[in-house]
């Protein structure tokens, strides 16, 4: 819980420092320069220890908007699959149409990294644990619906993939056990966009 307090304030106030700039945004047109994106994803599919369930993750990108269409940002998250994973990736987006609902392509890719203190789906590292993580995918396509000259609201349907590795070494058997997990998911995605 401590770890979704610390992100939502970042996120709150990344948009709150958007917001204080409005002045010097007003110089360039609404169609080019930085933007914040905060989103809010529900994945649906399997959890490795149990059935099928909906699993909630948050993110929020930092980027640049090169003309009406095409922008590009860097971006930082938390996912509960149950157990809590960090994804850092990469955001690339285009917006086919300037006009009132606008269809969108993005796509998102990065690393994301354990808690570990925890573990992942009940492997607990211990002593020898050398390495956790693992690479990251989600492309997504839906539509911007302009709120104001300022601020759209996002709204998306992807495919997630998260691959997740743990290598724990048994110091008693000199040996190495590997966990590794390819995880599939349908992303549904909500967002704002403050430029």
């Amino acid at each position: 819980m401590k770890h979704l307090l610390v992100l939502l304030s970042l996120c709150l106030w990344t948009n709150s420092v958007l917001w204080a700039q409005e002045d010097s945004f007003s110089a360039k047109p609404a169609s080019e320069g930085f933007y914040n994106l905060t989103q809010l994803s529900f994945l649906i599919g399997e959890n490795p220890v149990r059935e099928a369930e909906l699993f909630p993750s948050i993110a929020n990108i930092n980027g640049y908007r090169f003309n009406k269409h095409f922008s590009a940002g860097i971006g930082v998250g938390m996912t509960f699959l149950p157990d809590i994973i960090f994804p850092v990736f990469a955001d690339f987006r285009v917006a086919l149409f300037d006009n009132n609902l606008s269809p969108i392509l993005a796509i998102k890719g990065g690393y994301a990294f354990i808690n570990k203190e925890k573990g992942v789906f009940g492997y607990y590292p211990t002593k020898g644990t050398r390495y956790a993580g693992g690479g990251m995918l989600n492309p997504e396509i839906g539509f911007s619906i302009p709120m104001t000259e300022r601020a759209d609201f996002l709204l998306t349907l992807g495919y997630w993939y998260q691959h997740l590795k743990m290598e724990n070494m048994d110091s008693n058997a000199h040996l190495s056990r590997y966990h590794t997990w390819d995880l599939n998911r349908v992303a549904f995605t909500i967002g704002f966009l403050f430029k």
